[in-house]
């Protein structure tokens, strides 16, 4: 053989080595990873220094989550506790153990913050990120457990990209965060096939960052966690390795006593709040539970797509099909692939029992209390109406775990088993390809996952451009200690409102960009008396419910030496009087109405207007320096 015929045959062999090496594959897959997650998020990276994705329908999440987001750069690099803050609320202040901050996000997020300033394009990068990491995660996991390249590739891409979790970035970006679980899964897997306690100890690490993060995915960690305890414990009992069910128990010991140490200076707190009664924990567990057509049911935002619906608690009995938390379909393609890993029962039995275990009783729970059925948990037969009682039932009685809210978050545990479920059927496919029709194997991952990528299609988001004023900019770069009152004011939560409904969740946003104190918020749980403090102060009590309360104003809070007193004595030093939200919704204020309150600033609060837009005008008060 020539030279020439030598090097023409050895160049792609030496290629496919290059790509068949870890380092090659692990950035050909962050590479493909990155390009879907920009797909899917078209046309975000066009407008990722300005823009973010949301949903205009259901804004006071994304105000909440911006707020966080700089809270976590703020307390940390001040050296003070995230979990507290008078930053909203002032001057009560609240804690905030029971409101969904996500710390890991916001400690990421904190080289981005200080090298751009920008908060907008520190989120969105992040979120990039975490969607490709999500799918490499995952990748490593289903390989891990199938060793097959294509079905890994395929599971990566399932947990990644599923509707449900681009549902929650539309608002909830801690849901949104799901990179970790694949992470504590392998690691436990590791452990258990290895029995290094470095392993364990890994496992602990990623099972902390969840807790940080989202305290439900805290919960799921656990109960798969004991899924999988359980699940080889009654395996090693039947072989009667007593051996192997030592080191199983030595490992899950070890794992859940660093991931309490590591866990606690949050777990305890906030199970002291949960059970101190001074927190409304509303029970809605059931309205918020899934419908089993949504499981089969395409996600809202395929195809042209529609702004996703919140739903609302009182419209409905149940949160209907479609709406932000039962948008659970699963695809058809990703169910096909996990029936098809029945076939590798025989062959490997328990990649296949333990992950359709981890599939179906995280699905089964998704629905909570009761099966509901297109909208209804009233079944007839023969004349006789009953209503099917769910396994739900029983976690909700665990202490903690029965406080939760809203059942279907369940679902991305159910996702993580299905995705690795779909691994394996991909597997089942090529190998028999591979007998059978050998041209056919190598295009038939490919294949799938162009389905899979169809099903689960979700651009264009929605996107939008929320105002950073020049004026409130100043504000933040002004030296000294003051605050900042948004009036119509009021204070939010998941479950209640004290004083205007607009005026909680906007403090929250303009809170973020001018970087003082303020008196309202949205925090998704606080004290009732922090909630309620709203009418305490005269002149602030009126400008809480200017029209809809028939004792305000007060006499009081007519007197310009109480209001200015009180003005003064809680540093106010700029209000801001809104007409519109920052998504630009018009306040349900007319003209007149705002008028009046502008009147009432002057005259009675003796503030001096210095800048006015068709959104708001800010008033200075010249007795706070």
């Amino acid at each position: 053989m020539s030279v020439l015929t030598e090097r023409s045959v050895g160049a792609p062999g030496r290629l496919r080595a290059a790509f068949e090496s870890p380092l090659a594959r692990w950035c050909s897959l962050a590479l493909f990873f990155s390009v879907a997650a920009i797909v899917q998020t078209w046309p975000l990276i066009t407008h990722v220094t300005d823009h973010i994705q949301d949903s205009d329908k259901l804004p006071f999440d994304t105000y909440a989550f911006i707020w966080s987001l700089w809270w976590v750069k703020a307390a940390l690099l001040d050296l003070s506790n995230p979990f507290h803050t008078d930053f909203l609320y002032y001057p009560q202040g609240a804690d905030l153990y029971l409101h969904t901050i996500p710390i890991v996000n916001g400690v990421l997020s904190i080289p981005l913050q200080m090298a751009t300033g920008n908060l907008f394009f520190s989120w969105n990068v992040l979120a990039l990120l975490f969607f490709v990491f999500s799918g490499l995660a995952m990748y490593a996991l289903s390989y891990r457990v199938n060793q097959n390249h294509a079905g890994a590739l395929v599971s990566g891409y399932i947990f990644a990209f599923f509707p449900y979790l681009f549902m929650q970035f539309n608002s909830r970006w801690h849901i949104s965060a799901i990179w970790p679980i694949p992470l504590f899964v392998l690691f436990l897997i590791r452990f258990h096939e290895g029995s290094r306690l470095r392993d364990a100890v890994i496992a602990a690490v990623f099972w902390t960052l969840l807790t940080y993060n989202n305290l439900e995915f805290t919960m799921d960690a656990a109960v798969l966690l004991g899924l999988f305890s359980v699940y080889w414990t009654v395996v090693y009992l039947l072989r009667r390795d007593r051996e192997r069910l030592v080191t199983l128990a030595r490992g899950v010991a070890v794992m859940g006593v660093v991931w309490f140490a590591l866990s606690s200076p949050v777990l305890i707190p906030t199970y002291v709040r949960v059970e101190s009664g001074e927190y409304a924990l509303t029970d809605e567990d059931e309205y918020y539970s899934a419908d089993a057509l949504a499981f089969v049911t395409p996600s809202p935002l395929w195809g042209p797509g529609k702004d996703p619906s919140p739903g609302g608690s009182g419209a409905h009995s149940h949160q209907e099909i479609g709406t932000m938390e039962n948008t659970l379909y699963l695809g058809i393609m990703p169910l096909l692939l996990a029936a098809a890993a029945l076939f590798a029962i025989r062959r490997t039995p328990h990649r296949v029992f333990f992950w359709a275990l981890v599939f179906l009783v995280f699905l089964i729970l998704t629905c909570g209390p009761w099966l509901y059925v297109d909208g209804s948990k009233d079944v007839s037969i023969f004349g006789l109406s009953f209503s099917i009682p769910m396994p739900y039932q029983l976690y909700d009685a665990v202490p903690v775990m029965g406080q939760r809210r809203i059942p279907t978050r369940l679902l991305v545990f159910a996702t993580l088993g299905l995705s690795v479920l779909a691994g394996a059927g991909v597997d089942v496919v090529t190998s028999w390809l591979r007998r059978h029709v050998r041209p056919l194997a190598a295009a038939a991952g490919l294949i799938i996952l162009a389905i899979v990528a169809l099903e689960y299609w979700n651009p264009p988001v929605h996107l939008s451009r929320l105002p950073e004023d020049p004026i409130f900019e100043q504000i933040r770069d002004e030296p000294g200690d003051f605050s900042v009152l948004h009036a119509p004011w009021g204070r939010m939560t998941g479950w209640g409102i004290n004083g205007d409904l607009f005026g909680g969740p906007m403090a929250s946003y303009y809170g973020a960009i001018h970087h003082k104190r303020t008196f309202g918020g949205f925090i998704s749980r606080a004290r009732e008396s922090e909630l309620f403090a709203v009418g305490l102060e005269p002149g602030l009590r009126y400008l809480a419910c200017p029209v809809s309360c028939p004792d305000y104003p007060a006499r009081e809070d007519l007197d310009p030496e109480v209001v200015q007193e009180v003005f003064e004595r809680l540093r106010i030093k700029y209000v801001a009087l809104h007409s519109q939200t920052p998504h630009g919704t018009v306040t349900p204020y007319t003209p007149d109405q705002l008028q009046k309150l502008d009147r009432y600033l002057r005259d009675v609060a003796g503030l001096t207007p210095i800048e006015t837009t068709p959104s708001f005008t800010v008033y200075r008060n010249p007795q706070v320096e």
